[in-house]
């Protein structure tokens, strides 16, 4: 929403007037290079993100493409994998709600499945406060994943329902530091029932601060706990695989060359435990990292 709203007033002050962003990205995943650790090689993803909205409301749109290659000692064709989201978000003085969902489908192979494709309804409640030009910001997030085909961690033929629930607090503190500078720090929460596993909750934390100046802005994020399943991201990133991740830290870097023109790249490394479907079993922890690169342009 800061976007939306910077943008337009930066347009030309019409505070009602629709705002529409495109956002394309495209990035790579190299995954630990033990075989004992990560069936999985590399990937490469990117989709494209698009909005439109004002101070009113914000309707948000997301396709993304995952290609997955294994290591060559397994026989395993690469999996390819469709994300659609949409999410609608109603704005007022003080509060906001939003809905939505996220679809999944890839080609996982029956003798070799995890959750394969599912869907996941996004519901979300957020309210502000103003401190002169200083905002707090609190809410929570609520997703609900259904995976109507998928393998349980029990055994290793039968296709079951699963469904998952996860909630999302958050807390953001936005400190004006002058007229051309910000710093914005946020803390979630992610806590996930998932009673059709062995072990049904999770537990873990997201912390992040994001630094502007004129045009330049650095976001660093730390995810500590323990996540399996889970959802990131505001609903636009879905874990659909049994894989238990531990922590990892990342950092963004952007520039805005225009007010409606900005670009930034992002690197991560993400500590984990790969799910081995073929044994029930969590892989030793393993490492791997990943690079994105994504161009705005709002109009």
């Amino acid at each position: 929403m800061k976007k939306i709203v910077s943008t337009t007033l930066l347009a030309g002050g019409l505070l009602f007037a629709d705002v529409s962003t495109v956002i394309p990205f495209v990035g790579t995943v190299n995954y630990d290079s033990a075989s004992n650790k990560s069936l999985k090689d590399k990937a490469t993803f990117g989709g494209i993100y698009t909005s439109v909205g004002n101070l009113d409301y914000l309707l948000e749109f997301q396709y993304s493409y995952l290609d997955i290659s294994y290591k060559n000692v397994y026989n395993f064709p690469d999996l390819k994998q469709h994300d659609i989201t949409l999410v609608y978000g109603k704005y007022y003085l003080d509060y906001m709600y939003k809905i939505g969902g996220h679809y999944i489908s890839n080609n996982e192979p029956s003798n070799f499945k995890d959750l394969g494709g599912g869907f996941m309804a996004i519901l979300g409640i957020a309210g502000y406060q103003w401190y002169g030009y200083d905002k707090f910001t609190y809410g929570i997030d609520g997703y609900f994943s259904f995976y109507n085909s998928a393998r349980d961690e029990k055994t290793l033929t039968q296709n079951t329902n699963i469904r998952i629930s996860q909630f999302t607090p958050f807390v953001s503190y936005t400190t004006a530091l002058g007229a051309q500078s910000s710093n914005t720090i946020m803390l979630k929460g992610n806590f996930i029932i998932a009673n059709d596993y062995i072990d049904s909750n999770y537990a873990s934390f997201e912390v992040s601060d994001t630094y502007t100046y004129e045009n330049f802005y650095l976001t660093a994020r730390y995810f500590g706990g323990k996540m399996k399943s889970g959802i990131i991201d505001n609903g636009f990133t879905v874990f659909n695989t049994k894989d238990l991740m531990k922590n990892s830290y990342s950092l963004k870097v952007g520039y805005r060359f225009m007010p409606n023109f900005s670009a930034d790249v992002s690197y991560m490394i993400n500590r984990y435990q790969e799910y081995d479907t073929s044994t029930l079993q969590l892989f030793p922890e393993g490492k791997r990292s990943s690079a994105l690169l994504s161009v705005s342009y709002s109009y």
